[in-house]
């Protein structure tokens, strides 16, 4: 079955703002960080914040990454589960 050509639209908007936000994200995060060199310590946090961000808009904006990164995370939930309870 073929996809509807609305929904692959729709998608490839979606990926594309997705792209968009990460751009900015890590324009700004390098920004960020050039701002940092004048002021120690105050960079690292804005810098892992506006990452985070990045990546939180991503996955949220696509479901199989979001699926997969589900996946993931609970595969390392289950890793570290194991590895605590065998200790």
């Amino acid at each position: 079955m073929f996809p509807n050509p609305g929904q692959q639209a729709a998608r490839r908007g979606a990926e594309q703002s997705a792209r968009q936000a990460s751009q900015d994200g890590m324009r700004a995060a390098q920004a960020g960080a050039r701002r940092s060199h004048s002021r120690p310590g105050r960079g690292g946090g804005l810098l892992t914040f506006l990452l985070l961000v990045a990546v939180v808009v991503l996955v949220a904006r696509d479901p199989e990454l979001r699926a997969s990164v589900l996946q993931f995370v609970h595969h390392v939930v289950n890793v570290v589960q194991n590895r605590t309870e065998g200790s």
